[in-house]
């Protein structure tokens, strides 16, 4: 059985949102410029915000 089928489902969402957070900083870092910075800074605020708020708002019992 695959290792991604056997987490629940937050758990997949904390995967996807650290593979997302990965990968847009390291296009963040090739681009170099601050303006990007500033975008990518707001961008996993509000991110990992929404995550919060939705995993908060579940009704899952962990």
């Amino acid at each position: 059985m695959p290792v991604l089928e056997q987490l629940d489902w937050t758990e997949r969402l904390t995967v996807a949102v650290t593979a997302t957070f990965l990968v847009t900083l390291a296009l963040t870092v090739r681009v170099a410029d601050p303006i990007a910075w500033v975008l990518w800074g707001v961008a996993m605020v509000l991110l990992s915000g929404g995550v919060l708020v939705a995993v908060n708002r579940s009704d899952s019992s962990a």
